[in-house]
């Protein structure tokens, strides 16, 4: 079972002379014909939907490396990058590059734009998105003929999470925080409450978007600039509402930390990735990662 580590653990000399000979050395001393075997552990911190994505590619990465360990720290309230830059994790998993830490796009997830079933609009334009979550646009009868003279009733993400801050900035959203809305945090928080309001409308990463239309939830995905919300779409950068995976490492990362970026970034692990519609879209409840809370809470 991953566990949380309070204290960064960091390579001492002997994994770091072992790790430059493996790199010398890459098929083990002559005569063995056998490399060191990888061991050691990673620390991952997180707060954003990826964490399906990244806990599917650990799993996969332990199973080639036996001796070796992802652990996680997932919260709402975790501060990734800087849990990093304070040495106190391997990796940040964050939406966006830093200039003064390595940063890797993994992966691209979607952002469904999503409305309630009983809503007949079908399609939105990013000018229209922006004018209504900016509070411009304030009923539907603004946004589509024959548009009921109803309010628009905004459900926004949490602050903390790795969706609100690419969705505004793609809509060059600005001293936007005094809009009216109801705020909530989790993927399923959103349907149940566009599934309670007829004139709602909010976003969510495109895989539990797409599954929740698949079980049955009544949610409608809408078309952004005549564009299908699908998987495809967001792969092949036709859709234009998408958001980067970013890998922020710590310079002085554990082997394995290296190594597992190594393979997310290999085409067994891009293929991981794209087969699962970037793993980010399965959004699971029951997971086998145990995820800690903060201190004091």
């Amino acid at each position: 079972m991953p566990h949380l580590r309070n204290n960064a653990r960091w390579p001492n000399v002997h994994t770091l002379a072992a790790c430059w000979l493996m790199a010398v050395l890459p098929f083990g001393w002559p005569g063995l014909g056998v490399a060191e075997e990888l061991t050691g552990s990673a620390l991952i911190v997180g707060n954003g939907p990826e964490r399906y994505a990244v806990e599917a590619l650990a799993k996969n990465f332990e199973a080639s490396h036996p001796k070796t360990s992802i652990d996680f720290f997932w919260h709402q309230n975790a501060r990734p990058v800087e849990e990093v830059r304070e040495n106190g994790a391997d990796v940040a998993v964050t939406g966006q590059m830093e200039k003064d830490l390595p940063s890797t796009t993994v992966a691209w997830d979607g952002i469904a734009v999503v409305t309630n079933f009983s809503n007949a609009i079908e399609d939105v334009t990013r000018e229209q998105l922006a004018k209504i979550f900016s509070g411009e646009i304030k009923f539907w009868s603004q946004v589509y003929e024959e548009g009921p003279e109803a309010k628009i009733s905004l459900i926004h993400r949490t602050w903390n999470q790795n969706i609100r801050q690419p969705f505004e900035t793609f809509l060059g959203l600005e001293n936007h925080k005094g809009i009216r809305a109801k705020v909530v945090e989790k993927e399923n928080e959103t349907f149940k409450a566009i599934n309670g309001d007829i004139y709602s409308i909010s976003y969510v990463s495109m895989g539990p978007a797409l599954q929740a239309r698949k079980d049955g939830y009544g949610v409608t995905l809408l078309f952004v600039d005549d564009v299908e919300p699908e998987y495809q779409t967001v792969l092949d950068g036709t859709y234009p509402l998408r958001r980067p995976v970013v890998f922020v490492m710590n310079p002085n990362a554990s082997p394995v930390a290296r190594a597992f970026l190594d393979y997310v970034l290999s085409p067994q692990g891009q293929r991981a990735i794209k087969a699962g519609a970037s793993g980010l879209f399965q959004d699971k409840t029951s997971s086998v990662i145990k995820y800690y809370p903060l201190k004091g809470e």
